[in-house]
C-alpha cells in the first residue's frame, strides 16, 4: 500500500473514530432524555392516580347526597384532547455515513469534516483524534506484530559513546602507519601497525612461516620494475609493483590473479592510472591449481617489508582522479593514483589495515553488545530480535558515520591533512552498514505493507459480505 493510500486510509479512520465518537454522546444524550421522560411521565401518573382516587371519593360522596354526576370521559377523548407540539427543527443532527462503497467520496468527505474540526491533516489524524489509551494499546500491538524500533535516550548514548570511543581509538592507537615527516612536520606512528612490521619479528615470521611458499607460487603478474613489462607499465619499481598489480590484492586478486595465473598474463595500473594487461610466457594453468597458486603467492608476500595492500586499495590508482591532498609544501593537490603511491609506501599496508580494524570493530562490539543485552533483559525471543534489526542496523549505521566523521576530522585537524591518517578500514566499514540498513528498513516496510494490505482485504470482503 503507496504512502498516499495509507494517509487516506488514515484521514478516514480518525473521521470514522470522530463520527463514532459523535455517535456515542448522541446515544447517551438520547438515554438520558429518554430517562428523564420517562420519570416524568411515572410522576404525572402517580399524581394522576392520586387526583382520580379523590375525583372517586368526591363523586361518590356527591351520588350519595343526590347531587347528579356527569359521566367520566374516557381515557381515549382525555388523550386526544392533548397537543403536543412538534418541533420545527430535528432536536439531533446524525452524523453523515455514506454508504454507496465510493472511497474516494469518503476521503473527500472525511477531509471536508476534520478540517472543520480543526484537525490538521498534514499531521496524522489518528494521533489528534484517538484517547492516548487507545493510542498506547495500538502501539503495543503493534509492536508485538513488528518489533519495536524506536530509540529511548540509552540507545543515543550508547551509539554516542561508541562513535566517540573508536574516533579515540583512531586518535590515539591507530595513527598513521609510521613515524614520518608529513610537509615538514614530524608525526609519530602507531604503536600496534610498529609492532606488526617491526623487521626482526616480519622476517622471522615470514622465514618460519611464508617463505617455502616463493619458489611453489610463481605468478606471471609479480614483475617488479617498468623494464620487465617491456616498457609497458609506467612508475613501476619494486617498492610499489604490488600496489600497482591487481592480482596481489588481497579481494580482487581472488578474481584478476586468478584470472591472469590461468591465462599467463599480468594486469596492472601504471603511474598514469590505466588499466593494462602484460602477456607473458608464463604457462597457463587449470581453475584448482591457480586458485592454490594465488593463496601460496599472498602468503610469501603478506610479511615482506613492503607487505600487501589493503583490500580494493588498488582501485584509487584508477584515472586520474584529482584529490583533497597535497604532498609537497608548494599546496598543489594531487591525484588519488599519487595519494595510493604515497600512502603504501609509507607503511600503509595489510598489516596496518588490521590495526585500521580495531575502530569499526570497538562501534559494533559495543553496539551489538549492547542491544542483546537489553533484549536478554527484556526477555526477548530470537523471533522478537529478528523483527527489531532494522533497530540495529540504523544503530550501526549512525555509530559508524560518526566513526568515520572521526577518522576524517583527524586526518584534517590532527595531522594537518595526511592521508596516511585516514581510516580506510572505517570508511569500508560505512558500505556493509548502509547496505544492511536498507535491506532491512525495505523488508520491515514490505512486512508491514503486507499485513496492511492483508488487514485491507479482509475489512473490504467482510464489507461486501455484509452489503
Amino acid at each position: 500500500m503507496s504512502s498516499d493510500q495509507l494517509s487516506a486510509a488514515a484521514t478516514v479512520v480518525a473521521y470514522q473514530a470522530v463520527t463514532l465518537t459523535e455517535l456515542r454522546g448522541l446515544f447517551d444524550q438520547v438515554e438520558f432524555d429518554l430517562k428523564d421522560v420517562l420519570e416524568r411521565e411515572l410522576r404525572v401518573s402517580d399524581t394522576l392516580d392520586s387526583v382520580e382516587s379523590e375525583f372517586d371519593a368526591v363523586r361518590a360522596r356527591l351520588q350519595a347526597m343526590g347531587v347528579p354526576v356527569p359521566a367520566q370521559q374516557s381515557q381515549s377523548i382525555a388523550a386526544a384532547t392533548v397537543s403536543v407540539e412538534t418541533p420545527r427543527y430535528p432536536r439531533y443532527t446524525v452524523p453523515i455515513v455514506p454508504t454507496d462503497g465510493d472511497f474516494d467520496q469518503l476521503v473527500r468527505l472525511a477531509e471536508a469534516r476534520l478540517d472543520l474540526l480543526g484537525i490538521d491533516l498534514t499531521r496524522d489524524p489518528l494521533q489528534q483524534v484517538l484517547p492516548p489509551g487507545q493510542i498506547a494499546r495500538s502501539l503495543r500491538s503493534y509492536t508485538e506484530e513488528h518489533g519495536d524500533v524506536s530509540w529511548d535516550k540509552t540507545d543515543w548514548t550508547v551509539v554516542l559513546v561508541a562513535g566517540a570511543l573508536a574516533t579515540l581509538l583512531d586518535v590515539i592507537l591507530v595513527r598513521i602507519p609510521q613515524d614520518s615527516t608529513f610537509l615538514g612536520k614530524q608525526q609519530t606512528g602507531s604503536p600496534l601497525t610498529k609492532w606488526l612490521q617491526e623487521r626482526d619479528r616480519a622476517k622471522n615470521i615470514h622465514n618460519h612461516f611464508f617463505k617455502r611458499f616463493e619458489k611453489l607460487a610463481k605468478v606471471p603478474y609479480d614483475a617488479p620494475t617498468t623494464k620487465a613489462t617491456e616498457g609497458l607499465v609506467s612508475g613501476m619499481r619494486p617498492d610499489t609493483h604490488r600496489l600497482q598489480s591487481l592480482g596481489h590484492d588481497p579481494t580482487l586478486g581472488f578474481l584478476v590473479g586468478v584470472a591472469d595465473i590461468m591465462r599467463g598474463t599480468g594486469t596492472y595500473i601504471d603511474k598514469a592510472g590505466k588499466l593494462i594487461q602484460v602477456p607473458t610466457n608464463a604457462t597457463p594453468i587449470d581453475l584448482i591449481n591457480a586458485l592454490i597458486t594465488q593463496v601460496r603467492h599472498l602468503l610469501s608476500d603478506v610479511y615482506t617489508p613492503a607487505g600487501l595492500q589493503p583490500p580494493f586499495f588498488s582501485l584509487l590508482q584508477l584515472g586520474q582522479i584529482n584529490s583533497p591532498f597535497a604532498l609537497s609544501p608548494c599546496g598543489i593537490k594531487v591525484p588519488w593514483t599519487d595519494v595510493a603511491r604515497y600512502m603504501y609506501t609509507n607503511g600503509y599496508d595489510l598489516r596496518h589495515f588490521f590495526t585500521m580494524g580495531i575502530t569499526p570493530g570497538v562501534v559494533s562490539a559495543i553496539i551489538r553488545g549492547y542491544w542483546l543485552l537489553k533484549s536478554y533483559a527484556a526477555g526477548g525471543t530470537a523471533a522478537q530480535r529478528k523483527l527489531e534489526q532494522a533497530k540495529l542496523t540504523s544503530m550501526l549505521l549512525l555509530g559508524h558515520t560518526i566513526a568515520t566523521s572521526g577518522t576524517l576530522l583527524k586526518t584534517g585537524l590532527l595531522f594537518g591533512m595526511n592521508p596516511a591518517a585516514l581510516n580506510y578500514n572505517q570508511i569500508l566499514a560505512m558500505a556493509p552498514a548502509t547496505i544492511a540498513w536498507f535491506k532491512e528498513a525495505i523488508a520491515r516496510d514490505h512486512r508491514i505493507n503486507q499485513a496492511l494490505e492483508k488487514q485491507w482485504e479482509l475489512l473490504l470482503t467482510e464489507s461486501e459480505g455484509q452489503s
